[in-house]
């Protein structure tokens, strides 16, 4: 399954397939937006990233996101950051359907095979740094809605020397953590909180470009 769109926005890394409007496309980033923000000033990600991936899940339910999975939280060790992409299907537990899966491993292969990957990543690896992110595919469900995984990733590094490439390291591992869950998402639901989160989103960017 394929992607038409996929876009870095803050620490989400989010992927649409053909066939969501455009007003759904805005809907959606804007809240995973807004939920990243409302994280960011209840917790610490680095200190407590599972309250603070749990308070951005809550946050997009709270916004017209209808629960239909969840990904059970877990650790996979890897040697590489290109390993990101052979993640197993078990570390997406039950988050519905095995085409949210496969969009999944689609998105992880985009962001790996991107600029955004060399960007968001090459400036931590480094030993015993971590860092997290979301990888959120999205899916018009045929009925008016979009579907959404949002994948939470936690990547703590042991030990590790950088290679010639970002990708690569010469030793050590990565301990990287899974939480998430899967949404449905309608322009009708998420319409009560549309200009709340749009007046929000709008402050905290003027507040961004006045402390530069």
């Amino acid at each position: 399954m394929s992607t038409d769109e996929s876009l870095l926005q803050g620490r989400n890394f989010v992927s649409f397939t053909p066939g969501i409007s455009s007003q759904l496309r805005a809907d959606v980033l804007d809240c995973l937006l807004y939920a990243q923000l409302s994280a960011d000033q209840k917790y610490d990600r680095h200190r407590r990233w599972k309250a603070w991936v749990e308070h951005y899940q809550r946050i997009i339910y709270q916004k017209g996101g209808r629960l239909t999975g969840s990904i059970d939280p877990g650790v996979v060790t890897i040697k590489r950051l290109r390993d990101l992409r052979y993640l197993p299907a078990s570390a997406f537990g039950r988050a519905t359907s095995p085409e949210l899966h496969t969009l999944m491993a689609g998105s992880l292969q985009a962001l790996l095979s991107s600029e955004h990957a060399n960007t968001f990543f090459s400036s931590w690896i480094s030993s015993g740094q971590s860092e997290s992110f979301q990888v959120v595919p999205c899916r018009a469900s045929g009925t008016g809605a979009v579907d959404i995984l949002v994948c939470g990733l936690q990547m703590t590094t042991r030990a590790i020397q950088p290679g010639p490439l970002f990708w690569d390291a010469l030793s050590g591992d990565m301990l990287v953590r899974t939480n998430g869950a899967s949404f449905s998402l309608t322009e009708q639901s998420y319409a009560p909180h549309r200009e709340k989160i749009s007046h929000s989103l709008t402050n905290a960017a003027k507040k961004t470009i006045a402390e530069l």
